[in-house]
């Protein structure tokens, strides 16, 4: 009995000994001095979600010239560099008025988001019956919506227009909600659309809104092609032929959309790609509520001959320091 007493007394002895050391260990290792940046003492679980960078500053242009070389002849318009915020030039680029079938940009735009390329869409009497600017079309013929989107780009046709709109929300009226809440989601406040193809002069917008909208759909390699086409051939049309006057005499034209009503005037949206000291810059430029389209045109040109020479000094120097970010659409 005594010899189990004391090997349990020596027991408790050896456990109280242990405890005593691995206190002290503990209370020791927390007074030493922690190494510069070592982690905190507390354990803090990390987020799983990625620390999205900031982005890049915007680039801050600096022209070698303050104005076009030639005077501007319609009274709204803008020019900017691609995914750049602060314009190369402007003129009344917020005032807000009809812009025609430039309408169509937001139309390419979200019949492209909503609807496969290769679904086919049968079109409908309201489709059909739609007049101005058309490409042939009757109830019950099946167009693919590459098909569609292009005889609305190149033949501004407003019967392709609503076709799309129809398949993409079901009517016109769904689709020209989506087309405002679009808008107002991008915060295009000068912008409100009555129709999808800009008969309508209740559908308006600004210059610099308009080029929101058009770097848009440049980010789509898809549109990108449809609006560099010339010409081109689709089922009951066998000879489409691109009415924007930029894809005929600039070689490096993106082309867009132009529009004509009596309300709006001509309008043009354009866009082209051009080297500046090696590297690829595309230009975005709105000209709105011309006179006549031979003008616009030639404005529209000026304009681009002025913008490449006038961002050459800051792309030289953004290039030498490394810090060029992308100028041109993806893809």
């Amino acid at each position: 009995m005594r010899r189990r007493r004391r090997l349990a007394f020596r027991g408790y002895v050896l456990l109280a000994f242990v405890a005593f050391l691995l206190f002290w260990g503990f209370g020791r290792r927390a007074s030493l001095p922690r190494p510069a940046g070592a982690a905190p003492a507390r354990t803090v679980r990390q987020s799983s979600v990625a620390r999205v960078p900031a982005p890049p500053p915007p680039v801050t242009w600096v022209a070698d010239r303050q104005d076009p070389p030639s005077p501007v002849h319609e009274p709204d318009g803008i020019l900017l560099v691609y995914g750049q915020p602060t314009p190369l030039w402007a003129q009344n680029p917020d005032a807000p008025g009809p812009i025609a079938s430039t309408t169509k940009l937001m139309t390419a735009y979200l019949a492209s988001q909503a609807l496969p390329l290769d679904q086919v869409v049968t079109i409908s009497d309201q489709a059909a019956a739609t007049g101005g600017s058309e490409m042939f079309l009757k109830p019950g013929d099946r167009f693919t919506v590459r098909q569609l989107l292009t005889g609305m780009v190149l033949r501004s046709a407003n019967n392709a227009a609503v076709a799309l709109a129809e398949a993409a929300s079901g009517s016109t009226a769904a689709f020209v909600a989506e087309m405002n809440r679009t808008a107002a989601a991008l915060g295009l406040r000068a912008t409100h659309f009555a129709d999808p193809d800009g008969l309508d002069p209740a559908s308006a917008s600004s210059a610099a809104d308009l080029a929101r909208i058009a770097e848009l759909d440049l980010a789509s390699p898809t549109l990108r092609r449809i609006f560099t086409l010339k010409q081109t051939s689709l089922p009951e049309n066998p000879t489409v032929v691109n009415i924007d006057g930029m894809v005929w005499r600039d070689p490096t034209s993106l082309g867009l959309k132009t529009g004509w009503t009596s309300e709006a005037g001509a309008c043009l949206v354009f866009a082209a790609t051009r080297p500046v000291d090696g590297v690829p810059v595309t230009l975005v430029g709105v000209l709105l509520h011309g006179r006549t389209f031979p003008q616009e045109y030639q404005d529209a040109e000026n304009l681009l001959n002025w913008g490449y020479a006038a961002i050459g000094p800051t792309v030289a120097a953004l290039k030498a320091r490394g810090a060029l970010p992308a100028l041109t659409p993806p893809g």
